[in-house]
């Protein structure tokens, strides 16, 4: 039977290999990870299952919660029935490969290829991730995870489009007709043929576009991918009637300067994929951007003041920006940007213009 406390502990499983080492954890916002051993799966599963009560490897669902927030801990109870036995998969959270087309303002070289590519080339010497055999973890997770009661599985990046790591794994899947496939994706890769061939065996496929602005904001923030090669790719898809089965959902992550235009996502969203080619509806989801050059809790006083002037008290952005701590330095902003601005022929100011006043 499954955890009763969050029965991600007995039924979930991320394999995170982001760091350069692939380990397990019962879900993605867990903060233990357990060394990578899929053979050594049940007595690992023993361990979390026997977790009662919040811990600390807990303490973001518990942050969510005394806030009001659902948190993974309480979705787990939408997802994973009381009739599987707790050896049994009912979701997947696959994050094995750094592989990726994008140097986000946000990432690093630890999480984008590109990334310590640009930095090998600014530091003139050669930064590499030493990353575990994905094969080898592949062929652990379809030749030895119990597969059978699978509802839903997850792919993270780099950009999980760019590799056919993916494909390796879902081809494996027995019964696809029960599980929903999520891919968080940059949006700046369409779908290969023998992705589209394999999408309509699931139930669903959400297709979840890292859209962190449009125009000038995207190409700024998602440096080198272009807004119009990316607006383009997703409009595609959502009129490709051979995918039938693909919903979408855009992903927000709001920093100090793009949250100020977050009503152009919006717009776009509205205007252009407020639903999919069957009436399926777009979701927005915003995520603060934490513990970083640009996190959110950077922006400055007037910024701030700017913000909730530009949307209602009701709105989401105005209560996010509503709550924030006290501003944080920008001196680690303002050394990227000196840097980075001049590297990549952008610049801040024309990407954000409303604000340089402020700044």
């Amino acid at each position: 039977m499954p955890n009763q406390f969050c029965k991600y502990l007995s039924n979930g499983l991320t394999v995170d290999s982001s760091e350069g080492t692939a380990n397990i954890r019962p879900c993605c916002w867990y903060q233990s990870d357990s060394k990578f051993n899929l053979m050594h799966l049940k007595e690992q599963r023993q361990v979390w299952n026997a977790i009662t009560d919040w811990t600390d490897a807990c303490h973001l669902c518990k942050t969510l919660e005394n806030a009001g927030q659902q948190s993974m801990r309480q979705s787990s109870f939408d997802w994973i029935d009381d009739n599987v036995d707790n050896d049994c998969l009912v979701t997947m959270d696959i994050n094995l490969d750094t592989k990726c087309n994008a140097a986000c303002i946000m990432c690093n070289e630890s999480l984008s290829s590109l990334w310590a590519k640009e930095k090998s080339k600014m530091y003139k010497k050669t930064l590499t991730i030493n990353q575990s055999s994905i094969d080898d973890t592949v062929d652990q997770i379809v030749n030895t995870a119990n597969l059978e009661h699978l509802k839903y599985v997850k792919f993270f990046g780099g950009e999980p489009l760019f590799t056919d790591t993916h494909l390796k794994i879902i081809q494996h899947i027995p019964h696809p007709e029960n599980v929903i496939l999520h891919y968080t994706t940059n949006g700046s890769i369409y779908p290969n043929q023998a992705t589209l061939d394999a999408w309509p065996k699931f139930k669903t496929v959400i297709f979840a576009a890292s859209l962190d602005g449009v125009g000038d904001q995207f190409d700024y923030v998602r440096w080198p991918l272009p807004w119009s090669k990316v607006s383009e790719n997703i409009l595609r898809l959502r009129n490709n009637s051979d995918v039938w089965n693909v919903m979408f959902r855009v992903e927000f992550t709001a920093n100090f300067l793009n949250s100020y235009y977050y009503d152009r996502v919006e717009q776009w969203v509205a205007e252009n994929l407020s639903t999919n080619l069957y009436g399926d509806p777009t979701e927005i989801n915003i995520h603060h951007c934490w513990g970083g050059t640009w996190d959110l809790t950077k922006m400055p006083e007037q910024i701030r003041q700017a913000v909730m002037q530009k949307y209602h008290k009701t709105h989401i952005m105005h209560r996010l920006v509503a709550n924030l701590p006290k501003p944080d330095s920008l001196d680690s902003w303002r050394e990227f940007v000196n840097i980075w601005d001049q590297r990549r022929g952008n610049s801040w100011q024309t990407a954000f213009p409303d604000l340089v006043q402020y700044l």
